[in-house]
């Protein structure tokens, strides 16, 4: 077994799982934000795919801890990999109920909603590709940078209900599928969280449970216990964040440098 080999062929599935991934969030915030239906047909077509990647990687994986490797830089990234394709696949079964509840936003007739569920799309996306830029250029800083959103879930939640709560009877039909949709982009701002310590553990010479104990550490950016009113400065406070990771993924240079990683092998 060239085990050389194989973990090469590991890097490329995992980092081919993340780009579909990525790919599918993005089909499916534009399903909900356009309230186009063809994306929501987009996200479920790549599922197929994620599942093959999801199944060869842990089967390679396996292999490789099988081969009893030495290196301790080597096994980290194994175990790392199969916690990032856990959570990747996670992230695209959500991203699909998105899609799948964006449809049916769509058939109930829908109305002006919740306003800021864009802006919370725009943030979940944002950490996704923060940690694929991780991925691909193997810095720890961009994980790092997500490790430190690590309430951003809790705050989805309590602005949410904050709104939710004083609509009439009749709003609250449509809501529902606002809410389910507020639920799966918390839950994929969660799965970003655990690539990022999957992606600290690896390229850090630390354990898991250390690796951990640092996130919790980390600055939290956003504060859901704060009062009410600091509520929207938390969103708009925001833009900043969104804006740089825009930046790097609108710099040419950093597409040539995934296109030239993913030709190697």
């Amino acid at each position: 077994m060239n085990t050389q080999e194989y973990s090469e062929i590991l890097r490329l599935h995992l980092l081919d799982m993340a780009r579909v991934t990525q790919r599918g969030v993005d089909y499916a915030l534009k399903a909900y934000t356009l309230g186009n239906s063809a994306f929501c047909a987009n996200v479920r077509d790549d599922s197929h795919e994620i599942k093959i990647l999801h199944r060869e990687i842990t089967e390679i994986a396996q292999d490789l801890l099988l081969a009893e490797l030495s290196w301790k830089s080597s096994l980290r990234f194994i175990f790392s990999s199969e916690r990032i394709c856990n959570s990747l696949q996670a992230v695209h079964s959500h991203a699909v109920e998105i899609a799948a509840n964006s449809m049916r936003l769509l058939e109930n007739g829908r109305k002006n909603g919740y306003a800021d569920l864009a802006t919370m799309g725009d943030i979940v996306n944002s950490l996704l590709r923060l940690c694929v830029v991780a991925l691909f250029e193997e810095k720890i800083e961009h994980a790092e940078t997500v490790l430190r959103t690590r309430e951003i879930e809790r705050l989805f939640e309590t602005t949410f209900y904050d709104w939710y709560r004083d609509l009439d009877h009749g709003t609250r039909t449509q809501a529902r599928y606002e809410l389910a949709i507020t639920k799966h982009l918390g839950q994929i701002a969660h799965q970003a969280h655990e690539i990022a310590v999957a992606i600290v553990f690896w390229l850090k010479d630390s354990d898991l449970g250390s690796c951990s104990r640092a996130s919790k550490k980390q600055g939290v950016l956003y504060d859901p216990t704060a009062e009410m009113g600091n509520q929207k400065a938390s969103f708009d406070g925001m833009k900043s964040f969104l804006q740089s990771v825009d930046a790097c993924f609108a710099d040419a240079c950093f597409w040539n440098t995934c296109n030239s990683r993913t030709d190697r092998g």
